[in-house]
């Protein structure tokens, strides 16, 4: 789980225009009518962003396929140690708060950190503004294995400061799951030491009530 981050949070440094010196990381993309292209990841996977762009070399020619087009994407480690990250495109709420908020149109790419049996944990990068500048954070997010939009609930681009009443509220309708917050079963360090936690505790409990 920790190599995973750690190879996500690396692939946005090295795709970020400060650290381009850094060269572009080795993808394979499977598109939905059966292509498969491979190369180098030429582009950011942010929410700003509606494509991806590969060139077969790592200052070759880009060619550029929109979110709608990619059925998934492997980004490819040097240590083989680390399995190949998956990252799908995905809808996603606008609202951490469960019943809330509206299911943007345009798909967003998430980088796959934990699949569960009955829930998949993602983290995606979004550009918010601080009241300075605008940063670029990681957004963990959750989604149903019957579903097919994906939920944020957790930003953990800084040490987690968010409310445990707060972070219930993405999980309401898992009174098991909230309980734990409010009971201290699920402490502000253990979710800071692994933010897809709280997936794993759902995946849990989905699994107990079957």
């Amino acid at each position: 789980m920790k190599k995973t981050l750690l190879l996500i949070i690396s692939v946005l440094m090295i795709c970020s225009a400060s650290s381009a010196k850094k060269g572009p990381v080795k993808v394979k993309l499977l598109l939905k009518d059966s292509t498969v292209v491979e190369g180098f990841l030429r582009s950011e996977l942010t929410d700003r962003d509606t494509v991806v762009a590969v060139s077969p070399d790592a200052k070759g020619k880009k060619s550029k396929y929109s979110f709608n087009q990619v059925e998934r994407l492997f980004l490819l480690s040097d240590n083989d140690s680390i399995k190949p990250v998956e990252v799908v495109p995905l809808r996603v709420y606008s609202s951490m708060h469960s019943g809330k908020g509206i299911i943007f149109d345009s798909p967003r790419m998430l980088f796959l950190a934990y699949q569960g049996k009955y829930v998949n944990g993602y983290v995606g990068y979004v550009w918010v503004y601080n009241t300075v500048a605008w940063n670029l954070e990681p957004l963990a997010y959750y989604k149903l294995n019957d579903s097919q939009v994906a939920r944020p609930y957790l930003n953990f681009g800084t040490i987690f400061r968010k409310s445990k009443g707060k972070m219930a509220n993405s999980f309401e309708e898992y009174p098991e799951l909230t309980k734990e917050l409010e009971d201290g079963t699920l402490t502000t360090k253990a979710i800071n030491d692994d933010p897809m936690l709280m997936v794993k505790e759902l995946d849990k409990i989905l699994e107990k009530n079957r």
